[in-house]
């Protein structure tokens, strides 16, 4: 019997996205996949579209759950996936029709492959501009890179990865649904230190779309997230025994501290050019 594939879409009124990205998946040129749709808790018609599909082909799952949060609706779908290797998927995000062939041949001699992505502007195909950093880590070398190049110099979209499913049973991984934010890099680090090898996919696989209040953060609100992220994973490391990994976040969190507090007239500076930035390419464009 050939490897299935178990896809994970958390839905949260994202209606408007959703079938897109469910025909994403359906023009998988690999077949044997079962799409798991985790409906948290919607008020549009995320209900509607996601049946519609599932009356179209059984291999799509819809599920429902209240309100949870991502976090939540990951691990509600962990719970349910019954496929050899799991991918996740947000719901307004796609994926190539080959990713899953491409994909599955890395996965005969790794435990987790990455691929390339394309990043997008929503309502066009325009590439988003400064939206790219390299999804790649050494292969000798990821476990330490996935900890101190996480965000300022590395990003993984969640769709990029494709990895095997024992990682998950055999070690009770699970999102951290108490964080305010960052809980996918907390995921990924210890998933990736529970693996034995990576590959790398130079496809372009993924296509991450960007809206426009996409570039409206709460930035303090993302940091805070952030240094309790690397809080939490000194505490793994350390109950894990790993001294040198434990260092690596007590670096991290030191980097996360002093990063953006720069002086006050270049922090002004810095979000003028920011503003600039966001009109030239969302406002006077469109």
């Amino acid at each position: 019997m050939s490897i299935k594939v178990s896809v994970i879409i958390p839905c949260y009124n994202q209606a408007q996205y959703l079938d897109e990205t469910l025909v994403s998946v359906l023009n998988q040129t690999y077949s044997n996949w079962e799409c798991i749709i985790v409906n948290d808790g919607s008020t549009d018609h995320s209900e509607c579209v996601a049946k519609n599909r599932c009356n179209l082909d059984s291999r799509f799952i819809y599920l429902y759950k209240d309100n949870g949060g991502l976090s939540s609706a990951r691990n509600f779908g962990l719970k349910h996936a019954n496929g050899d290797f799991i991918q996740f998927l947000d719901s307004d995000d796609l994926i190539k029709p080959e990713k899953f062939i491409e994909q599955i041949k890395n996965l005969q001699e790794s435990d987790i492959s990455i691929s390339d992505y394309y990043s997008f502007i929503d309502g066009s195909n325009e590439e988003a501009p400064h939206r790219y950093l390299s999804p790649f880590l050494s292969e000798t070398n990821y476990k330490k890179e996935i900890i101190l190049d996480w965000e300022y110099r590395k990003s993984i979209p969640c769709h990029s990865v494709l990895f095997s499913r024992k990682l998950i049973i055999e070690n009770n991984l699970s999102f951290n649904e108490r964080l305010l934010n960052h809980e996918d890099w907390v995921f990924w680090v210890q998933l990736f230190y529970y693996s034995n090898s990576i590959k790398n996919n130079k496809n372009k696989l993924a296509l991450y779309r960007i809206h426009n209040r996409s570039m409206s953060t709460d930035f303090k609100l993302m940091k805070k997230g952030f240094l309790q992220a690397a809080k939490i994973l000194q505490t793994f490391f350390k109950n894990e025994g790993s001294d040198e990994l434990y260092k690596l976040t007590k670096k991290k969190y030191k980097e996360i501290y002093h990063k953006n507090r720069a002086p006050f007239f270049k922090r002004i500076k810095s979000k003028i050019y920011s503003k600039l930035a966001f009109y030239y390419h969302y406002v006077r464009k469109n």
